[in-house]
């Protein structure tokens, strides 16, 4: 290459190099990072900020939303709301961070939930009504110190359940929490749905003190600290309201509960401590009638068995230590007492929850025969998010031995497996369990298709006999050839289960139903099931 060549080449790279087309300026932001989820969800707080500030002064120092995980929190608030009876303009609250959640466990697929917890919030007196803040300064109490406010609320899509929980704790005052869950029951009206009554499931209060004691009665008359002197007054007002001023009887249950109530407050004034009311429920929860709770609050003493205790009924559950020994020597308990523990682990009754215990704690009550299906069941719920495979197996165990909830249980872990993997653990649980796969030994001495059908329908569900697809649509084909009129509808149900999935699942089923189909055909015609069922 001449001198003069390489010369122009390094002119012309030099030209490429410094030209504009090389140039990249710096990168601009996309149209969807303007309309992602957390930016439009700030906008949205930010803009319930501001229409709260034509009601009082707020302040705050961070603000971060983050929708897809249904959370806002905001950090560092400083409100100052106008009230009427502060005219000077002294009430100030402060919260150092703020959360609120929705829908925090499985979104959408168990419960609605709401949270809203409030961490280190602070109140002047001058926010309380004047009466009440005269009453906290004279005790010495400038502001409100709540350590947590937290409330949670929650709707369960299975059952209509709602349940409703609440924490207040004041630093060096006192810890408040209440707990409630129940249903909304329709009732019929003269003109039609009338006013609802409701199921309790569970109801109660709670209070521990942590010095409040000591700051209101440092303000009280030296009579009003005395504890037989609070009892006897606080009984004789309770009991007047019970009997609305002397207008109504007053019963002996209610008689005993005002009773019980005074003398923990009496036991509560000597020694600060904590003080429960809680309503003694059975595990179905009691029915509260509008007629109840319209005309005759007091009742709801009586209908709700309410009782004053010292701690909440929880606290009498816990199990004890030797209880627990089972954890390490299965051997040390019988199946009932396994049974009771299991269920413990995998709720957390009495016990910290661990459902990772709970399948090697109960494998050997599997084959049991008092105790195998229940057992099967826990260990199919505890292993239901973990995995999901391994689950499935237990759950027909149980659902064939009886267990109903295990039914539904099934139904969820198939959406979370294969449907080769779900064929396979049917057969293979089918042919543990022992059960009869040829029609003679099926229907025995029979000659009603409709008893075909009940057999097809039983391994469809898996309610009253093992699942088993492939059983099912065995005994569907047999009813509908003995002229069953239901068994084609459901023949077609049973091939519906298996459309649409995929090729893999098409080729699977398509290799089994011609298997079954032959198998069929067969046993027809071996069984003589032509004569059996043919009718003039």
């Amino acid at each position: 290459m001449t001198r003069i060549a390489r010369i122009a080449r390094i002119a012309a790279l030099s030209t490429l190099i410094a030209s504009p087309l090389a140039a990249e300026p710096d990168p601009q932001p996309g149209i969807m990072e303007f309309l992602s989820p957390n930016r439009i969800g700030t906008f949205l707080a930010n803009g319930a900020i501001a229409a709260l500030r034509t009601q009082m002064e707020v302040e705050y120092e961070y603000l971060a939303t983050d929708l897809m995980r249904g959370s806002v929190s905001i950090s560092g608030v400083t409100a100052r709301p106008l009230l009427a009876y502060d005219q000077a303009r002294q009430c100030v609250v402060t919260v150092d961070r703020a959360v609120i959640n929705t829908d925090v466990a499985k979104p959408f697929e168990v419960a609605s939930e709401l949270n809203v917890n409030l961490i280190g919030a602070k109140a002047t007196a001058a926010c309380l009504p004047r009466d009440v803040a005269m009453g906290l300064r004279a005790a010495g109490i400038r502001e409100i110190d709540l350590d947590q406010f937290k409330i949670r609320a929650a709707y369960i899509y299975t059952t209509g359940e709602t349940s409703a929980d609440v924490t207040l704790a004041v630093n060096d005052f006192a810890t408040l929490d209440a707990s409630a869950s129940g249903m909304i029951l329709p009732r019929l009206g003269q003109f039609g749905p009338g006013e609802p009554a409701f199921r309790v499931m569970r109801a109660v209060v709670s209070l521990k003190d942590q010095g409040g004691w000591q700051k209101v009665s440092a303000i009280l008359p030296p009579t009003f600290r005395d504890p037989a002197t609070i009892r006897d007054i606080g009984t004789e007002a309770v009991t007047q309201f019970l009997s609305n001023n002397g207008q109504r009887q007053v019963s002996a249950v209610e008689r005993n509960f005002v009773t019980e109530l005074m003398a923990r407050v009496e036991a509560f004034v000597t020694d600060p401590g904590e003080i429960t009311i809680e309503a003694n429920l059975p595990e179905t929860g009691i029915v509260v009638e509008p007629e109840t709770y319209n005309t005759e609050p007091q009742a709801l003493i009586a209908a709700l068995a309410l009782e004053a205790r010292a701690t909440p009924l929880s606290r009498t559950r816990i199990l004890a230590n030797d209880e627990l020994s089972a954890l390490t020597d299965p051997s040390a308990l019988d199946a009932d007492r396994l049974l009771v523990l299991g269920r413990a682990l995998l709720d957390g009754n009495g016990v910290p929850q661990t459902p990772a215990l709970v399948p090697d704690l109960l494998e050997r009550l599997v084959d049991d025969p008092g105790a195998g299906a229940e057992a099967s069941a826990l260990i199919a719920a505890a292993l239901q998010d973990r995995d999901p495979a391994a689950a499935y197996p237990y759950a027909l165990a149980a659902a064939a031995g009886g267990i109903r909830k295990a039914v539904s249980l099934m139904d969820q872990l198939e959406n979370q497996i294969s449907t080769p993997e779900v064929l396979s653990a049917q057969a293979d649980t089918l042919a543990d369990l022992g059960a009869p796969t040829n029609v003679l030994d099926a229907v025995g001495d029979s000659d009603d298709p409709r008893r075909l059908r009940a057999l097809a329908l039983a391994h469809f569900t898996g309610s009253g006999a093992t699942r088993s697809y492939a059983q099912a649509y065995y005994f569907a084909l047999l009813a509908e050839a003995a002229g069953d009129i239901g068994a084609t509808a459901l023949k077609q149900e049973i091939e519906g289960r298996f459309s649409a999935r995929g090729d893999a699942v098409t080729a699977a089923w398509d290799a089994q139903s011609a298997a079954l189909q032959a198998r069929a055909l067969k046993d027809w015609i071996d069984g003589g099931l032509a004569d059996r069922y043919l009718t003039p």
